[in-house]
């Protein structure tokens, strides 16, 4: 029972560490903030964006689902905010240079993408 409530910190902190291997731009300062970013950022996703979701659904219906790319991008942003040395900079994909926003927008995906398979894995 006990491994069902870390499962989800646990795959998000695998996959925060995955990616700061894999990519310069997403970093964290030491042990402490990687399971500390995990952790904040699996209470955000669980807790937060439900509600975050559910108040802004009707913005989400005119966009025909886009507005949740949005939140994806504050939850990530807010995850960075509230931790001390976890942070994603601006990146470079394809030769193109992202900003701040789309640099967090492709974070996400590449976040939730990892994270199903570690969560599969695990």
């Amino acid at each position: 029972m006990t491994l069902n409530l870390l499962k989800p910190i646990i795959s998000t902190t695998v996959t925060i560490a995955i990616l700061s291997w894999l990519l310069p731009t997403i970093d964290y300062a030491n042990w402490t903030a990687l399971v500390l970013a995990g952790l904040v950022l699996t209470v955000l996703q669980k807790f937060v964006k439900p509600i975050l979701s559910l108040l802004f659904l009707p913005i989400n219906i005119i966009t025909l689902g886009f507005f949740s790319l949005v939140l994806n991008v504050l939850i990530l942003w807010l995850a960075m905010y509230l931790v001390p040395g976890f942070r994603i900079t601006e990146m470079t994909v394809g030769g193109v240079q992202l900003n701040q926003f789309f640099s967090l927008l492709f974070a996400s995906f590449l976040i939730s993408f990892l994270q199903s398979i570690v969560g599969f894995i695990l």
